[in-house]
């Protein structure tokens, strides 16, 4: 997953006499079911491999977003049974519950990344001052809908010491055409402010090219000495504890990408608020919104970051510093 907060699935087919808080459920469960985010949760990738692909109802209580919602088993189960759309199975129990096998997963490949992104639109626009939330963000793309994800990008706020949505997004849509109506519409506004709305793949461009030229100035500034000598000062940041995690042992040169390492944490993703990783390193650090939380990831991914048939051993540090990181930039980082 992109960068960013819990995305949903926004397209269940659902009847007139489902309440608002089933609506809701349904749209969670089968968004962590769907084609969008399973290939993309290594958590849930691994547990589907047991029992004949049923979650255990105890399993699906612990997501964080879902248990917002309701912790009953019942209530759960009673609502996935209303919906039209059967991509999930409710066990006869009720006590779990599984993606429909008559709806099997498509391969998750390069070619399905690439035409996910051509179906993506990046807007921009949205307040930052907290006031909106995900579910308002849902209701308000169903006007433009049926859409598939979407995905609210968040940033590190120093100051605070908190998460603050960039007051962008990213909208996925089932298929590329009603991603075009979307795009070749007029203004489209989020109350008095009209959205800035590009294509995914154009947005990635220009940021990379953003970088490309950052790194420009950088080494030209180097060659021409005006670069301060930069010592690395070990200092007391107050930071949340227990939210920083080093990774190391990828092999030089490697392919890898810091998308890939998102998909690696599986649906810890939603919880990740940077990567310092960059293609061909052999180690980055990760850190996370909430305290401790690396050692929540360092239990459900055993110790290890498995990428692309590599493995890197992830440690956690209580340490921070002020410093030149793996990538280049000057940053706070792991010790």
């Amino acid at each position: 997953m992109t960068e960013g907060e819990v995305a949903t699935n926004g397209e269940n087919a659902t009847g007139k006499d489902i309440q608002d808080i089933e609506a809701k459920i349904i749209r969670q469960v089968e968004y962590y079911f769907g084609d969008y985010n399973l290939p993309r949760d290594k958590f849930l990738q691994e547990e589907v491999k047991n029992d004949d692909g049923w979650i255990s109802m105890e399993t699906m209580t612990k997501f964080k977003r879902l248990a917002s919602l309701s912790t009953d088993a019942e209530v759960i189960t009673a609502a996935l049974r209303k919906s039209d759309s059967k991509l999930i199975e409710v066990h006869e129990s009720n006590t779990k519950i599984r993606r429909s096998p008559d709806q099997p997963l498509p391969i998750f490949d390069d070619k399905i990344k690439e035409e996910t992104m051509k179906r993506t639109v990046y807007c921009k626009g949205f307040p930052k001052d907290g006031s909106v939330t995900l579910d308002d963000l849902l209701e308000y793309f169903k006007a433009y809908g049926p859409y598939e994800t979407v995905l609210m990008r968040y940033f590190f706020n120093k100051e605070d010491k908190k998460q603050g949505f960039k007051g962008s997004v990213l909208v996925v849509f089932p298929k590329e055409e009603k991603a075009k109506e979307f795009m070749e519409l007029g203004e489209v506004k989020f109350k008095d402010t009209v959205l800035i709305r590009k294509w995914h793949t154009d947005y990635v461009e220009e940021k990379k090219k953003e970088i490309e030229e950052r790194r420009a100035k950088k080494e030209a500034r180097k060659k021409e000495n005006q670069d301060d000598d930069f010592v690395e000062d070990e200092l007391e940041i107050e930071l949340p504890k227990g939210i920083f995690l080093h990774f190391t042992g990828f092999s030089e040169g490697n392919d890898i990408t810091r998308e890939d390492i998102k998909e690696a944490l599986g649906e810890n993703v939603d919880q990740c608020a940077w990567i310092d990783f960059s293609r061909g390193m052999t180690e980055g650090y990760l850190r996370f919104k909430e305290a401790d939380f690396n050692k929540i990831v360092m239990d459900k991914l055993e110790g290890k970051i498995k990428v692309k048939e590599m493995e890197a051993l992830a440690t956690t540090g209580a340490l921070v510093r002020v410093g030149v990181s793996p990538s280049g930039r000057w940053c706070l980082y792991c010790a």
